[in-house]
């Protein structure tokens, strides 16, 4: 599946040079058809232990969306013990 919004969790579903297949990434922001008819994702590295995690762009197309991550996420995000909000 696609993304399609923000806050899912995505990878690269095709290697390239500079891409791990294994890394998983957070939507940030979903820039969906920029005028040209390409969307593009804004993206932040998961799980990379730095305190500010590098944030990237990449073309949606590219990207696959992790359908367990991503509930798990919107799970705990819903229902877990955190003060995030």
């Amino acid at each position: 599946m696609k993304p399609s919004r923000r806050g899912q969790i995505a990878k690269f579903q095709t290697r390239k040079e500079c891409e791990n297949l294994e890394k998983l990434y957070v939507i940030v922001e979903y820039l969906e058809d920029n005028g040209l008819g390409i969307s593009i994702a804004k993206l932040q590295l998961g799980n990379s232990g730095l305190k500010i995690p590098p944030i990237s762009y990449a073309l949606v197309e590219d990207l696959e969306v992790d359908d367990v991550q991503t509930a798990q996420l919107d799970y705990y995000l819903k229902y877990g013990d955190h003060d995030l909000f």
